[in-house]
């Protein structure tokens, strides 16, 4: 098959296939690297819930100079915060560098997500499948898109976004973000919609003072 992107799927745990990655986890409490402070949801106010975090893994996910990323959303009952926007401040991408690891600020009540820890595991995916334009696609090349979805891993870092429902890949300083990992909302029981996927991005230019991005859409 033409266009294999290689790439790492995330996977719960480790298997024969892949190995864990040390913290690499969705759900629970983040385990901080250094300084991290706990987002609150800009349109409510209210301490968004921690989702998951990604290290930086040399050869496989390079987020330098940042040693991990932790992303949280606002699952607040009371309000309808649009927490799929990734320009919203509904959902947060906070980038740690290396230090004294510490938390601050208020954290949400209730229970956290059940944790998990995750793998990475070699993976492979069409990439030109999963980069068809759907509104100008032929109908052949949305059935390999439909094959190339079900095919590729879920839950990845690299590779190409697995959209459920077309294209939405964020812009940050008049451009696009170039994509970093997604992550399906079950087995861990995330809040992506129904059965959806999250999607995280980072900003082409170093200078940025918001280098990552989140989104989501549900199925």
């Amino acid at each position: 098959m033409n266009g294999l992107s290689p790439l790492w799927a995330l996977i719960p745990g480790s298997s024969k296939q892949g190995t864990q990655v040390p913290l690499a986890k969705v759900g629970g409490a983040p385990e901080p690297v250094g300084p991290l402070p706990w987002p609150a949801c800009i349109a409510c106010g209210a301490p968004m819930r921690f989702l998951f975090q990604l290290p930086h893994v040399p050869e496989r996910l390079d987020l330098s100079p940042y040693a991990a990323v932790y992303v949280f959303q606002c699952e607040n009952p009371d309000t309808a915060c649009e927490r799929w926007d990734p320009h919203s401040g509904a959902n947060a991408v906070v980038a740690v560098e290396p230090g004294t690891a510490s938390v601050k600020g208020a954290r949400p009540t209730g229970l956290p997500y059940a944790e998990w820890n995750l793998g990475l595991a070699p993976a492979e995916e069409d990439t030109e499948a999963l980069s068809v334009d759907v509104n100008e696609a032929t109908d052949e090349q949305l059935a390999a898109l439909d094959r190339a979805l079900e095919e590729a891993p879920e839950s990845k870092v690299g590779g190409v976004a697995g959209w459920v429902n077309g294209d939405a890949t964020p812009e940050c300083c008049g451009e696009p973000m170039r994509f970093v990992a997604q992550l399906a909302a079950m087995p861990f029981g995330l809040a992506f919609g129904d059965n959806g996927r999250g999607y995280l991005f980072r900003c082409r230019r170093n200078v940025c003072g918001t280098p990552f991005r989140f989104t989501w859409q549900g199925a």
